[in-house]
């Protein structure tokens, strides 16, 4: 079977799992309503909970992997005592190998059950959550990413979306297209030692009229690029996931830290909101 024949084909199959599965759950409501319409609040609430969160309690059992070239991923105490217990990303900053860059990451999203929650052609998701670095080097001219959209499989190359920092005291979220070619969307200065919150809204798509991002940092959307959606291609693989951490180009050396902290994924801005 031809590669991109193959790959439709796959992507066919998935979208109708996806439709049997919301079938499903529409009859499993209706069955019930006699049950749940006694207290609308309880199904309101249960619709709204997100696709999936993570839960320091469970370490890093809440992701599909870990990356670390060095480094470690652990659970500890926000160091600014607000938020509780927190994912602490660390690295040493020292290459495992010459051909490796530094880097300890995150890697996907698993649900309770054990399965790969994966974003597929046509998924419309909001993944939001809190960032803190300290310490994080940076140099001029070279980048540190530090949330990524990652595409894998059959044609996988350059992330579609990533947030960076620059060594021109910033951060900036990145869009790469199809082409290899890659526009600054939005940018701030980087402040380090502090919290600060995101929810980055993604329609997965290969086509550049229907794949779109929408981003809000602090509780405020941000225009990118001179407007509330921006829209591109999402997808150029089989699928796309995110990651959180420090990876970096080689021109940055030295010890960094990224903490995470209430990361989700859901259908809306308010499910993933703080």
């Amino acid at each position: 079977m031809p590669q991109v024949v193959a790959r439709k084909h796959r992507r066919n199959s998935r979208r109708h799992r996806r439709a049997a599965a919301a079938s499903l759950t529409a009859v499993g409501v209706l069955a019930l309503a006699g049950v749940w319409n006694a207290n609308a609040t309880q199904v309101a609430t249960e619709a709204a909970a997100p696709l999936w969160q993570a839960d320091p309690a469970k370490g890093t059992a809440v992701f599909e992997g870990v990356e670390k070239k060095p480094g470690e991923v652990s659970v500890v105490d926000d160091p600014k005592g607000a938020y509780g217990k927190t994912y602490r990303l660390h690295t040493s900053g020292e290459k495992v190998s010459p051909q490796d860059r530094v880097r300890v990451e995150t890697r996907g999203h698993k649900r309770p059950d054990g399965s790969a929650l994966r974003f597929d052609e046509g998924d419309t998701v909001y993944v939001g959550w809190r960032s803190m670095w300290d310490p994080l080097p940076t140099k001029s001219g070279d980048w540190v990413a530090l949330w990524q959209l990652k595409d894998y499989g059959s044609g996988a190359a350059t992330p579609p979306l990533s947030l960076r920092a620059r060594g021109d005291g910033t951060i900036d979220l990145e869009y790469c297209d199809p082409d290899m070619k890659t526009t600054r969307l939005w940018d701030t200065p980087l402040r380090t030692g502090e919290w600060h919150h995101f929810v980055v809204g993604i329609t997965v798509s290969e086509d550049p009229d229907k794949g779109s991002v929408k981003f809000w940092y602090d509780g405020e959307q941000q225009e990118l690029k001179g407007a509330g959606t921006f829209k591109g291609a999402t997808l150029r693989a089989d699928w796309v996931t995110d990651k959180w951490g420090v990876y970096r180009s080689d021109g940055v050396k030295g010890e960094a830290t990224a903490y995470l902290n209430g990361a989700k994924v859901g259908r809306s801005y308010d499910e993933v909101a703080p």
